[in-house]
């Protein structure tokens, strides 16, 4: 009855019209309200008497979109017995949606079947956009055997290789050596590294394909390209992660800026679009980034026989050359290559470009560029990750005199660009206070012969307290804030219970900021080193002070102790949550302390 009924409205239908592009809009329609069904009997009715392969391609789609691969297969088949020849964009749409498919092994089965038909005995012969999109569907299933199957089939003419070709492949390269390193199959790492090797050996002979037809302008290539081979390269050794830069000057003609006596060349006096015009003179770039498939040909064609364009480095460059310089410990020329590509190659450095950009200086131990950086970024793009990255750095740079001063300039960026400070980034801060001591045992020799080795020792201490205060006053108001930001909760909640468990994340992290606090006042008062004796002497405001704000934060400990567990905490409750880079902290303040004491020995 229902069927009936069906068919009467779409028979009704087409009595209005015959025209394949409104049956194909009526078809589409139907889709996107769910309704296959009747967009089925439309297309299996009008293809008695019409050409209706747009309708048909509509159908397979939205089945390919909906994960229902055999479903989309059995739609191709019928659409082949019903007389219906499939177009270019049926296999386009067949070969990506296999790509897609949540069954990668099922998928490239299909997908070669039919590309091989195509090439064998299909009316309808596969062109590059075809390949390339069987080749996708290979790398995404890691058939590695099946995608140079498929790349093997290519040609000069319909099946011309492209750059997105030659990126298909070095991704595909990149993710088995990832996955060699990733899986759990008992391979040594010995074996991972050959592995690596032998993927880096194909690359490398693709790559000279690659040049070849680059230097010939068969091929434009593009940054997608670059950054393909780049990434493979870079899970390689020390030599292979170098030749990395060796391919950036190749390719976007970017000097290689590790090299000793190298300047900065001039900036150009206006930006030009070496796309839009293809005459430009040589050694222009060239973004096809966002060009058609059919556009790119057709740029191709006009560049023939003229100088090859290089590729324009963007935001994936900048953050692949500042990985090269971190695992080949070239983290002094950072700055050079960021100034390069941001002021000379136009590149503007998004939050991961900033990321990588810290992650360099800090694993260089340059806290002062570490605090320009983050001093001259957006707001938008500050995060507690920036602030904690930054004052990591300057526990690395402890043996620095200025690393403390470095330290500061991050805070006040965090406190006056940030609604709420970070409380382990104040905690890091607080180690950095802690940590740069170095400077007061590095102390000059007497200059009077009444000057003696206590009195010295005596001065670096109560510089080392004035310092931890210091630290302590900084941190003493965003705290504050930060404490009365959880009196007033964004949402409301339905009892105590859910606020307090909703909380519970924020009131550790205080609570740990606060114990950090109170220990570092009493390191200071403590009677071992004198510190607090010094300083009262010094300052008897101060000390006052000190000791009174060390009872508010024992207080607040304790409420937020009652809060959590009215119970009474646990044991393992109570202790302190310390995460592994506040470990590794701990161990850099317990070796410079051993070198300190070992300096005031000699």
């Amino acid at each position: 009855m229902y069927e009936k009924k069906l068919e009467s409205n779409i028979r009704r239908h087409l009595s209005l019209t015959q025209d394949p592009y409104h049956i194909a809009q009526s078809v589409a329609g139907m889709l996107e309200k769910g309704r296959f069904d009747e967009a089925l009997m439309m297309a299996r009715m009008s293809s008695r008497n019409t050409k209706v392969e747009v309708s048909w391609n509509h159908l397979i789609d939205h089945q390919m979109k909906n994960h229902r691969l055999h479903a989309a297969v059995k739609l191709y088949n019928e659409m082949k017995k019903r007389a219906q020849i499939p177009n270019a964009k049926t296999y386009t749409i067949i070969f990506r949606g296999c790509a897609q498919s949540i069954h990668p092994k099922l998928a490239v089965a299909e997908a070669t079947r039919i590309y091989n038909f195509m090439i064998k005995a299909g009316p309808l012969k596969p062109n590059t956009i075809h390949m390339n999109a069987v080749l996708e569907v290979c790398a995404r299933a890691g058939d590695l055997e099946s995608l140079f199957t498929i790349l093997v089939t290519s040609n000069a003419s319909m099946r011309s290789p492209d750059a997105h070709t030659f990126t298909i492949v070095l991704n595909a390269l990149r993710y088995d050596s990832g996955h060699a390193d990733r899986s759990n199959i008992g391979l040594i790492d010995a074996e991972v590294k050959r592995e690596i090797q032998k993927n880096l050996l194909r690359a490398r002979a693709i790559w000279t394909d690659v040049i070849a037809n680059w230097k010939s302008a068969k091929i434009i290539i593009d940054e997608h390209l670059v950054f393909a081979m780049g990434r493979l390269l870079a899970m390689g050794d020390y030599k292979d992660n170098d030749s990395v830069l060796d391919l950036l000057e190749q390719t976007m003609k970017i000097p290689r800026l590790d090299k000793p006596n190298v300047k900065l060349p001039d900036a150009p006096p206006a930006e030009t679009d070496a796309a839009a015009d293809p005459s430009m003179p040589e050694n222009e770039t060239a973004d096809t980034t966002n060009m058609s498939p059919k556009d790119r040909k057709a740029f191709v064609g006009l560049r023939a026989n003229k100088t090859p364009l290089y590729a324009r480095p963007g935001n994936k460059t900048l953050s692949l050359v500042l990985t090269v310089l971190v695992n080949t410990r070239k983290t002094s020329s950072a700055v050079k290559y960021w100034n390069y590509l941001t002021k000379i190659a136009k590149v503007t450095p998004d939050d991961s470009n900033h990321a990588w950009y810290l992650r360099a200086l800090a694993s260089g131990h340059a806290s002062a560029q570490v605090a320009s950086v983050i001093a001259e970024m957006p707001p938008t793009l500050l995060t507690p990750l920036t602030f904690r990255r930054g004052f990591s750095a300057c526990i690395g740079d402890n043996l620095n005199p200025q690393a403390f001063k470095n330290a500061c300039r991050i805070f006040d960026v965090m406190a006056t660009k940030q609604r709420y400070a970070d409380a382990l980034a104040m905690r890091l801060f607080l180690q950095v206070a802690r940590a740069n001591t170095r400077h007061f045992h590095d102390a000059p020799p007497p200059t009077t012969p009444n000057e003696t080795a206590a009195a010295a020792s005596a001065a670096g201490k109560l510089a080392h307290g004035t310092q931890i205060l210091a630290a302590l006053d900084r941190m003493w108001e965003p705290f504050r804030i930060l404490t009365g930001s959880l009196s007033y909760p964004a949402e409301a909640t339905r009892s105590p219970e859910e606020e307090r468990e909703r909380q519970r994340g924020a009131l550790q992290e205080i609570m740990a900021t606060a114990r950090r606090m109170i220990a570092a006042i009493d390191r200071v008062a403590g009677a071992e080193d004198g510190m607090m004796q010094l300083v009262a002497a010094a300052d008897r405001r101060a000390a006052k002070l000190w000791h009174a704000r060390r009872i508010v934060l024992q207080r607040l400990v304790e409420r937020h102790v009652r809060i959590l567990y009215p119970d009474g905490p646990p044991p393992e409750e109570v202790r302190e949550r310390r995460t592994v880079l506040e470990e590794v902290e701990g161990l850099a303040e317990e070796r410079t302390a051993r070198q300190a004491a070992r300096h005031a020995s000699f």
